[in-house]
């Protein structure tokens, strides 16, 4: 067999690409499908918590759901300071496999040293630590991993229509006259036909559609 020219190599190279980035675009968008999924479930009420006026959830929820969607991850520590004796600041980092492409995150949190009633003294710092690990690490995964994001308002609902629904619109579009298809057109490009409102849309556009037959 010959030897392959510089030609039919840079065919292959291109090919290669062409399949990595390909890989890499499926890979992106698996990763964006996954994070909206799992910030759009609406995290139980039962486990739902308020303090202050602020909703949150224990950190047990927040791990379950962690082991459910990134089963693969870490907690570290990285640093914990005092702050006097007023509170204790976590600095921690967590770590996860998602999709399997590693990630992290650094978050920080501080939470007050409780002081002893009899105003000498601190009732019990082990625990005050444990409280600002946890903290920090909360705020981690919700930031990370998008668990619980309703709870602490991060959570955006996606309502642009899926590339079925889009296609059909296409389809619609295709069949109805030219100054209607534009009207239409212009309200997919301007997201006012999502989601909420795609079946009523369809079944209007139809009904005008068999008018006109």
């Amino acid at each position: 067999m010959g030897k392959m020219s510089e030609l039919d190599l840079q065919a292959q190279e291109i090919e290669a690409l062409q399949m990595s980035n390909g890989h890499e675009i499926y890979e992106e968008t698996s990763l964006i499908a996954k994070h909206q999924n799992v910030s759009e479930a609406p995290t139980p009420q039962d486990v739902v918590k308020s303090r202050n006026g602020f909703d949150y959830v224990d950190e047990g929820y927040m791990r379950w759901r962690l082991n459910q969607h990134y089963p693969i991850w870490s907690w570290e520590v990285i640093k914990y300071e005092t702050l006097g004796d007023k509170a204790i600041v976590v600095h921690g980092r967590l770590k996860i496999m998602d999709e399997g492409i590693p990630r992290s995150f650094d978050s920080v949190a501080a939470h007050r040293i409780a002081q002893a009633r009899s105003g000498s003294g601190y009732v019990d710092l082990g625990n005050d630590l444990k409280a600002a690990n946890s903290d920090a690490f909360k705020v981690a995964v919700n930031r990370l991993c998008n668990v619980a994001d309703d709870v602490y308002r991060k959570q955006y609902i996606d309502n642009a229509l899926s590339q079925n629904q889009y296609d059909n619109m296409l389809l619609i579009m295709s069949q109805l006259d030219v100054q209607e298809a534009e009207k239409v057109e212009a309200a997919l490009i301007s997201g006012k036909i999502n989601k909420d409102n795609y079946e009523k849309v369809v079944s209007k556009l139809k009904i005008e559609e068999s008018k006109d037959e």
